[in-house]
């Protein structure tokens, strides 16, 4: 709610001759800790569930993260995948066990000590003992898409506060929310300021006539640093 609030005021107050999109940029040169992140482009797995008679695509992007830094860090990232008709894809939302299985299986000999998304949460050590392996997961039966892009959030501590242009004092910041399992949750609807964070943005294009973008490999763009 918070990034779709802050892109529609990017689209509506940024002069038409400035890219849209184009809002504050991270710190030239690292202000705060930073974690570094190497990763395979999004490849495309088939499987087969259970009780199914057609195997569900998948795409995911291995990756290793290492601490360079001097002292522990909290390693608690978070992938978005977003279409260019902007729709919000999460990872590891509804993905069964064994599609992280048969992904560890097709790369044990490159990636040996890959270990599933959850476990990649914690405390990451320094030094490139104690980097770690994991992957990102997205079902992409539905994504017939010509381009999308892949946020991952949780590799720096640089952050930055910008105003909420549509901020009014006079209604409250909060409100409660049901979620799908039935259970109310605060959501924050009129935020004073808006919490950036330095995020890495890596774009890919799907080639091909819709019916067919469900079975090629994306095509790598552009990668970039940002504020989001």
């Amino acid at each position: 709610m918070l990034q779709l609030m802050l892109a529609m005021f990017v689209a509506t107050a940024v002069p038409a001759a400035i890219e849209v999109g184009a809002g504050p940029e991270p710190s030239p040169t690292p202000v705060a800790w930073e974690l570094e992140f190497k990763y395979e482009h999004p490849q495309r797995i088939e499987i087969m569930l259970p009780g199914q008679a057609t195997p569900t695509v998948y795409w995911y992007i291995v990756y290793t993260v290492t601490n360079p830094g001097q002292r522990t860090e909290r390693f608690f990232p978070t992938f978005q995948l977003v279409t260019d008709d902007l729709a919000v894809v999460d990872t590891d939302m509804g993905i069964l066990p064994v599609v992280f299985d048969a992904i560890k299986k097709r790369h044990r000999v490159t990636h040996p000590h890959l270990v599933n998304p959850t476990e990649a949460i914690g405390d990451l050590m320094a030094g490139d003992d104690h980097a770690r392996e994991s992957v990102a997961i997205w079902r992409a039966d539905d994504l017939l898409v010509n381009s999308f892009t892949v946020y991952v959030a949780g590799l720096s501590g640089e952050i930055r506060f910008m105003p909420n242009p549509s901020y009014d004092p006079d209604q409250p910041a909060t409100r409660m929310v049901t979620g799908p399992d039935d259970r109310q949750r605060e959501e924050t609807v009129n935020p004073e300021h808006f919490t950036l964070r330095k995020t890495l943005e890596l774009t890919y294009e799907l080639p091909g006539s819709t019916g067919a973008r469900q079975a090629v490999q994306p095509v790598f763009k552009s990668r970039r640093w940002i504020m989001r």
